[in-house]
């Protein structure tokens, strides 16, 4: 029995040490993300470290407070307060990275306020990005506002 209880808190840190600390975006009207609902690679509790030529994953659990019919990603790396689009990535449609909440089967958009969906895809960190501090800022929503949206530190490494 003791045995048992040490592998499942062994197991529940090896839960929560997978999840990302975000930031709550200071001007959205989305349900507040809550720890455990963002995990990105290579991401643990504080700052990201995301090297060049990579591709690290990320998954968000999204709680619409109303129904969206549609859901395009804001996704930025703000540096010197300067907001700088992820090309490739902003103003896309995430609607084909939408999955139920077990993320087993891809559901895609509208999604249903209440409903719980994850939100999985991954980004691409190019060799000519420079090696430099910012904030990402990840945001999903419509031209009426966010589903989801948080910020985070990062670093980009060499």
């Amino acid at each position: 029995m003791k045995s048992f209880i040490c592998f499942a808190v062994v197991l529940a840190f090896i839960a929560a040490s997978s999840a990302t600390t975000v930031r709550n975006c200071a001007k959205t009207k989305a349900r507040l993300v809550e720890n455990g609902d963002v995990s990105i690679t290579n991401c643990p509790k504080s700052k990201c470290t995301l090297k060049r030529n990579t591709e690290p994953e990320i998954q968000i659990k999204i709680v619409p407070n109303r129904d969206f019919k549609e859901l395009n990603s804001d996704i930025q790396g703000i540096l010197l307060d300067v907001p700088l689009p992820f090309p490739g990535y902003y103003g896309t449609s995430a609607c084909p990275h939408i999955y139920d909440a077990e993320g087993k089967n891809q559901v895609g958009c509208p999604l249903k306020a209440g409903e719980t969906y994850l939100y999985k895809n991954s980004f691409k960190i190019l060799p000519i990005y420079p090696t430099v501090s910012l904030t990402i800022h990840w945001g999903l929503g419509d031209k009426e506002g966010d589903a989801v949206c948080f910020e985070i530190p990062a670093k980009i490494k060499a």
